[in-house]
């Protein structure tokens, strides 16, 4: 209810909640009752578990507004967040993705830190280089979005790369400077942390093949260079932290051999859907 209520608490007040239920088995549907009083809140409900792609492109597909966001459901929105990011939708004509920094908290929803990991395009740049950071919180114009082919309704995880680099493909990313996402961690409901990271990352290279096809880019020179640059984060980052020695993570013991399975992978996909 938090993420809802931060909703209800926007400075903005023409916005409408869409919430799609992957068939959950929590008390949810307890939830939804004290909504139903509220017209701007719609549920709906899949009639089976079909994951986050397809769940978060159903979400896309339902909404009526000209300007769309993710809200995760342990996360907030800070009071300001959708009148900030409106105006600067109104501002920026050719924006299709326009993203912020965001506050990291515990699972109680104390500060730790801001998260350092957002930061602006180059001129010139590509989200796909690695030349901007984008993340929480990530709005984008529906029209933008209804020019691509929509999100991978297969994707387990990285489904916001998935939809970055396809909103890359048609218009401009711009990033404001200010914090308006509060992130919550150790929820244990996260599908790229908390020991999944070695798979979303492995699922971030395949979003990551999937583009360079669209954009005729040289996957081997793209890819690797990402998965390169990963690895090399990673050393840096057990040093920061004061390791005696460096730690290699799942992914960076798996070497390049990762991009095996990454291949394999998207192969099954492929026959999937002949």
């Amino acid at each position: 209810m938090d993420a809802i209520e931060s909703v209800r608490c926007q400075t903005y007040t023409h916005w409408e909640i869409v919430i799609v239920d992957d068939s959950s088995t929590d008390n949810s549907p307890n939830i939804y009752k004290e909504l139903s009083g509220d017209s701007r809140i719609r549920i709906f409900q899949n009639e089976e578990n079909r994951g986050c792609g397809y769940t978060k492109r159903r979400c896309a597909e339902l909404a009526n507004g000209a300007i769309c966001g993710f809200l995760d459901s342990d996360d907030t929105l800070v009071s300001n967040a959708i009148e900030k990011m409106v105006n600067a939708h109104l501002l920026n004509e050719n924006a299709a993705l326009i993203y912020s920094r965001h506050n990291i908290t515990d699972a109680n929803m104390n500060f730790i830190k801001v998260s350092t990991q957002q930061h602006p395009m180059p001129l010139n740049g590509s989200f796909i280089k690695g030349d901007g950071g984008v993340s929480h919180f990530a709005t984008f114009k529906k029209k933008n979005y209804d020019l691509t082919a929509g999100i991978n309704p297969e994707y387990k995880r990285a489904i916001d790369h998935d939809l970055y680099y396809k909103l890359e493909e048609t218009g401009s990313l711009v990033f404001i400077d200010e914090v308006l996402y509060n992130y919550r961690t150790n929820t244990g409901s996260n599908i790229s942390v908390g020991g999944n990271e070695t798979r979303a990352f492995m699922w971030h290279l395949i979003a990551m093949v999937d583009a360079c096809r669209r954009r005729n880019l040289d996957i081997d020179e793209t890819v690797c260079t990402d998965f390169e640059t990963f690895t090399n984060w990673n050393r840096v980052e057990a040093k920061d932290e004061g390791a005696r020695m460096v730690k290699m993570t799942k992914s960076y013991r798996l070497g390049h051999l990762i991009l095996k399975p990454v291949i394999s992978l998207k192969k099954m996909m492929e026959h999937r859907n002949q």
